[in-house]
C-alpha cells in the first residue's frame, strides 16, 4: 500500500518535462535533517567519556543536554515570525554554522561552562534552527502528498539516529572524543552546506506553484481540503493563541518529549550500569533510531487519513508502554527488545505536528509561528528530561527513578490528547457551532 502511494505521488511535472523541484528540495531536506540526528541523537555515548576524564556528574553533563534545548526554545520562539520574512534558507545558513562551530569548539573543553556555552548553547540552540523550519518548507513544497513526503523527512531522522551512535562510539574508542568532535563539525558543516545549496524556503522562490497544483488552472490543491474547513479567520496568529487547541497541542509535545528525552539521553548510561558493553550500549540507542524511522515515515500518512487526536494517542502509548520494563532488564536482549518497541512510540509523535496544523487552520495560517511554540513546548520538555535523569542517578546512585518519571509524563500526556477535538469525514468537532454564528466555522474550544 505504501508503494502504491507512493508510485502515485512521485510524479514529474504537470507538463511532464522534468521531475517538480519539491522532490529536490525533500532530498534537500532529509540530508540536513539525517545529518543533524546523527550528533543530537548521540548524546548518550558521550556522558560516559567525560565521567572518565573530568570525573563530572552525570547531572553535570546532562546539565549541557538541557541547555542545547533551552536555546533551542529561544530559538523556536525568536526566529518563527522571522522564518515567514525572509525565508527558510537563511535561517538554515545560520544553523549550520551553529552546528559546526559547535561541534567543533566542544573538542577543545576543559571545564564544565565550556561544555555548556560551545554544546549547549551554540551546537544546541543554533543548531535547531533546522528543525523549527525544514518541516513547514516541505509543506509549502507539496499541495499533495504532503503526508508522504513528511513521512520521507522524518524517517531520515531516524536514519541519522541509527548511524549516529555506533558511529559516534567507535570514533571515540579509536580515535578520542576531541578528534571525533573536531572531524565531525568538519564534516557535516562541509555536507550540511552542500545540501543547502539545492533547497529552497518555498515554491515561489523557484518561480513555480507547490507540486500537486492543477496542470489547466494552476491553482494549488491544499491538503487541508480533503481534511478540514478553511478556517482564513484564524490567519492571525494572535487569534489561533487564544484558542484551548494551540495550548493543548504544545503541552502534549512538552509531556512526550519530556518522557522520550530521558531515555535518549541516558538509555545508553543505563545499559552500562547493568554491565552491558559500552559499544554494545550505543547500539541499543540505534535500534530505537532505527524502529522510529518506521514510525516516523508512517504517522504523517496516518495523520492525514485518522487526525491528530487518534494519531497522537497511538505514539504516546507505544511511547509509555515498553518503559517500565526497562526497571527489570539486565541482559543485552532485554534492552534492544525494550529498545525497538520504545523507537516505534517516540517516533511517532512530533511527525504529525504540521499536518494536524494545516488540518486546524489552513495552510495560509502563520505555520511557522505555531509550530515553532509546539516545539518550544517540545524541546522544555527535552531539556528537563535530559537533566532530570543524571540529577535523579546522582542523588539515588540507580536509574530507577530516571524511568519512573520517564513513565508518568508520556502516560500524563495521554490526558490533553483526549480532549483535542475530534475529526469525522474531514470535519473539525468539539460542540456543535452556535446557530446564530454560522459563517465563522470555527473551532468550538470549551475552553
Amino acid at each position: 500500500m505504501v508503494k502504491c502511494a507512493f508510485m502515485t505521488t512521485l510524479q514529474v511535472s504537470p507538463k511532464g518535462r522534468r521531475l517538480h523541484y519539491a522532490w529536490v528540495v525533500l532530498v534537500s531536506g532529509m540530508a540536513l535533517a539525517s545529518l543533524q540526528a546523527m550528533v543530537r541523537q548521540s548524546f548518550g555515548v558521550f556522558i560516559d567519556p567525560l565521567v572518565d576524564q573530568f570525573g563530572w556528574s552525570r547531572g553535570d553533563i546532562s546539565l549541557a543536554y538541557a541547555i542545547s534545548f533551552v536555546g533551542a526554545v529561544a530559538a523556536s520562539l525568536g526566529l518563527g515570525s522571522l522564518t515567514e520574512r525572509i525565508g527558510a534558507r537563511r535561517i538554515m545558513l545560520l544553523g549550520i554554522a551553529g552546528i559546526s562551530t559547535g561541534l567543533m569548539l566542544t573538542a577543545t573543553v576543559s571545564t564544565l561552562w565550556q561544555l555548556y556555552l560551545y554544546y549547549g548553547l551554540i551546537f544546541g540552540g543554533l543548531g535547531f534552527l533546522l528543525n523549527v523550519v525544514i518541516p513547514v518548507a516541505v509543506t509549502r513544497w507539496f499541495g499533495k502528498g504532503v503526508g508522504l513526503a513528511l513521512g520521507l523527512m522524518w524517517a531520515s531522522v531516524g536514519i541519522g539516529g541509527i548511524m549516529g551512535p555506533v558511529a559516534f562510539r567507535w570514533f571515540i574508542t579509536n580515535m578520542g572524543w576531541r578528534t571525533t568532535f573536531f572531524t565531525a563539525g568538519l564534516v557535516i558543516g562541509a555536507a550540511m552546506l552542500l545540501a543547502l545549496l539545492l533547497f529552497r524556503s518555498q515554491p515561489q522562490d523557484k518561480g513555480i506553484t507547490a507540486y500537486g497544483d492543477d496542470s489547466e488552472t494552476g491553482q494549488t490543491k491544499p491538503v487541508e481540503a480533503a481534511t478540514a474547513p478553511s478556517l482564513p479567520h484564524l490567519a492571525n496568529f494572535g487569534l489561533i493563541r487564544r484558542t484551548g487547541v494551540f495550548w493543548r497541542l504544545i503541552n502534549i509535545h512538552l509531556l512526550g518529549c519530556l518522557g522520550h528525552s530521558v531515555l535518549l539521553a541516558h538509555v545508553v548510561a543505563i545499559a552500562i550500569h547493568k554491565g552491558v558493553p559500552g559499544l554494545v550500549a550505543a547500539g541499543i540507542l540505534s535500534t530505537s533510531a532505527g524502529t522510529s524511522t518506521i514510525s516516523r515515515f508512517i504517522i504523517p500518512m496516518l495523520a492525514e487519513k485518522l487526525g491528530g487526536r487518534r494519531t497522537l494517542a497511538i505514539a504516546f502509548v507505544l511511547q509509555a508502554s515498553p518503559i517500565p520494563f526497562l526497571l527489570l532488564a539486565s541482559e543485552v536482549w532485554h534492552f534492544y527488545a525494550i529498545a525497538f518497541l520504545f523507537g516505534l512510540g517516540y517516533g511517532a509523535e512530533m511527525p504529525a505536528y504540521p499536518i494536524i496544523n494545516r488540518q486546524y487552520w489552513g495552510s495560509t495560517a502563520p505555520l511557522n509561528s505555531i509550530y515553532s511554540w509546539q516545539l518550544a513546548g517540545a524541546m522544555t520538555g527535552m531539556a528537563i528530561g535530559g537533566y532530570l535523569g543524571g540529577v535523579l542517578f546522582d542523588i539515588s546512585g540507580t536509574y530507577t527513578w530516571s524511568i519512573m518519571v520517564a513513565f508518568v509524563f508520556t502516560a500524563t500526556g495521554l490526558v490533553p490528547i483526549l480532549t483535542l477535538p475530534h475529526h469525522h469525514h474531514g470535519v473539525i468537532l468539539e460542540r456543535a457551532p452556535r446557530a446564530v454564528a454560522p459563517v465563522t466555522a470555527t473551532i468550538q474550544d470549551p475552553d
